[in-house]
């Protein structure tokens, strides 16, 4: 059954009630996970805007180092970014956030890890105890890959995150060469996902879900250019974590009106709808839902069974 607010807060336009809907976010990256202006506010002075499309993936790089990466060593950083992290899934009605978490940003020896985890601890302890929380170690392609695993392997053996995420260039690299680290995650029994079918073919999006056994792909939307990959993720109960606006400032779609993900919803396939950056791309959950209804998308049942995917998911873990 459709959740009445749900219903009423898409008829009606209304984003302050659709605000308070329950909803997932399992598409975040921790240090872009809030208003751009809670981090204008912090810092003190305004931030660059992003351009509204960025037609190569080196064109965000080259945004998100030009505004945000002389503020990365500012005291504080680590702790401000996931209270506003959370702060914004609150005033969002997320239930469950999944956010991908950089190892990078445990550079240190093991007891520095330990005050990370600890300082994310009591940011969502303090800020918001009732989101059900899924700390997601991520892995950046194009860094250093012996440092990567070192620092993946370390980060596991905390026995803190319950998720693992392979973002960057997806272009860029071997698959191959992740199997060990996605081995590891897997007998931990954690949720296995990385960032494919963004950039790439439907093609690729199977291929990196077969050999690294994911549970869920961050993106993913290109596998609506083939029906036998659509089923086939169906089939094998492959949730997609799609970002819409997303895809669309970032030309992977033409537009919000010929976004795919009605083509993967009519063919089965598992969908949940995420921020990505909000930083970047400005829009929250609630945003997201409202734009797709009002591109015409999908409709308020669509998008109602979409929602209820993402809040299940770590149910069925």
């Amino acid at each position: 059954m459709i959740d009445q607010d749900f219903q009423k807060a898409l008829q009606q336009q209304d984003i302050n009630l659709l605000a308070k809907v329950p909803k997932s976010d399992l598409h975040n990256h921790a240090e872009m996970g809030s208003r751009l202006q809670f981090m204008e506010e912090w810092v003190g002075q305004a931030i660059i805007r992003p351009p509204q499309k960025m037609e190569k993936f080196s064109d965000f790089e080259d945004y998100l180092e030009q505004a945000f990466k002389k503020f990365i060593h500012k005291p504080g950083y680590f702790e401000y970014t996931k209270t506003a992290n959370f702060k914004q899934a609150q005033s969002d009605g997320v239930k469950v956030l999944q956010i991908s978490l950089d190892t990078r940003f445990f550079e240190g020896p093991d007891g520095n890890c330990r005050t990370k985890i600890e300082i994310i601890q009591k940011a969502h302890r303090l800020t918001a105890p009732d989101v059900y929380f899924v700390p997601q170690l991520g892995l950046q392609r194009n860094h250093d890959l012996k440092k990567l695993f070192y620092e993946a392997e370390k980060l596991l053996d905390t026995g803190y995150f319950r998720s693992i995420d392979l973002y960057g260039d997806e272009l860029c690299g071997d698959i191959e060469s992740y199997i060990p680290i996605y081995r590891k995650a897997k007998k931990q029994k954690i949720v296995l996902t990385a960032h494919v079918g963004e950039y790439g073919t439907a093609d690729a999006v199977k291929k990196t879900v077969e050999i690294l056994e994911l549970d869920q792909v961050q993106h993913g939307i290109a596998a609506s250019e083939s029906e036998e990959v659509m089923y086939w993720l169906a089939d094998n109960q492959i949730l997609l974590n799609v970002c819409p606006t997303s895809n669309v400032m970032l030309c992977r779609v033409p537009s919000m009106a010929e976004h795919p993900i009605r083509t993967l919803h009519e063919h089965g396939v598992r969908i949940s709808i995420n921020t990505d950056d909000m930083m970047v791309f400005n829009q929250s959950v609630s945003q997201e839902y409202l734009n797709l209804y009002n591109a015409g998308v999908l409709g308020i049942g669509a998008l109602d069974d979409i929602r209820q995917n993402g809040l299940r998911t770590f149910e069925e873990q």
